[in-house]
């Protein structure tokens, strides 16, 4: 799974590789509910054990990728509440009161 960095220079390239990871994660779930959508249809017209398992067999691995997504949506999440601390910090340093 993707590590979050603690240096302010490897944040860059962490969210670069962030962004990378959740694209390609989200390129295989549009491909993956597409066969879902295919392999429901076939096993609502057969009723068979093959189609009943092919759409199990998608529905599993629909739910690993959107399990992963999830957890590389809250590292960006994380990535990015981190940012704003600092910001914060750099304008409360920045304005005195």
């Amino acid at each position: 799974m993707f590590k979050l960095h603690n240096s302010q220079e490897n944040n860059s390239k962490s969210i670069d590789d962030l962004e990378k990871l959740i694209n390609e994660n989200s390129s295989e779930h549009e491909l993956l509910l597409e066969s879902f959508k295919r392999s429901m249809n076939s096993f609502a017209t057969e009723r068979s054990m093959d189609t009943c398992l092919q759409s199990l067999n998608v529905s599993i691995q629909l739910a690993s990728v959107r399990s992963t997504l999830m957890e590389l949506y809250k590292t960006y999440c994380r990535i990015l509440e981190n940012e704003i601390v600092q910001l914060r910090k750099i304008c409360q340093k920045g304005n005195p009161s």
